[in-house]
């Protein structure tokens, strides 16, 4: 409701130049920390509840349990994507046509699918339950806000601007703006972000579940 809310108000006040940042942040917002949240807290919570031994005991390995939940976040966290971009179009008057909004399907999958994997890793690479919840809900929001998301990145100052450079979350909005932009470097340098943030978030899982075995 609130992406709607804010589209309703941008449409009344007319403010055509922020629109397009709002809709950029909203789509890595919801591709991004709507997955790590609820994977790195479902995760927690069935260690903690002894699901998660149920499920590796019937035979299930490591990394089945974690694509399978993974897939499953990402197919009821996109239909949010493709409505919120069928809502600019009426609402606000946007021009995304369908390549514009497959290729955002796209990369929203892919930043949704890293994230998710994060998530996993921080759920089942920290026992203590409350923790999982806290950092999970603390960690993504300063790569939202320091991060050239909701505004350009001309408006930070030059160090943070460097700063910035090694955030996920810029490359996550370059991409999803050469996506809507169809424009192509943008989309590759931000599609080149989101594969080494893949890869990290890969090699972190691949640490934790090497650790829960050891340490059990």
């Amino acid at each position: 409701m609130f992406p709607i809310l804010w589209l309703v108000l941008l449409r009344i006040v007319g403010n055509p130049a922020y629109m397009g940042y709002f809709i950029i942040g909203t789509v890595v917002n919801t591709s991004f920390v709507i997955p790590f949240v609820a994977t790195a807290q479902d995760i927690s919570s069935f260690k903690r509840e002894t699901i998660y031994s149920l499920m590796f005991a019937n035979g299930a390995d490591h990394w089945d349990i974690a694509l399978g939940y993974i897939l499953q976040l990402m197919f009821l966290s996109i239909p949010s994507v493709v409505a919120l971009l069928v809502l600019a179009i009426f609402i606000v008057g946007e021009s995304y046509g369908i390549i514009e909004i497959v290729l955002t399907i796209v990369v929203a999958i892919a930043i949704s699918l890293a994230s998710a994997l994060l998530g996993y890793a921080l759920g089942i690479g920290i026992r203590n339950y409350r923790v999982v919840n806290q950092v999970s809900q603390v960690v993504p929001w300063p790569l939202l806000l320091l991060a050239p998301v909701y505004y350009p990145i001309t408006v930070l100052p030059p160090v943070l601007r460097y700063a910035s450079l090694a955030l996920p979350t810029t490359y996550m909005a370059l991409a999803i703006d050469g996506s809507l932009s169809l424009n192509l470097n943008e989309l590759l340098v931000g599609l080149a972000g989101i594969f080494v943030y893949s890869l990290a978030s890969i090699l972190i899982v691949r640490y934790a579940i090497v650790r829960g075995e050891v340490n059990g």
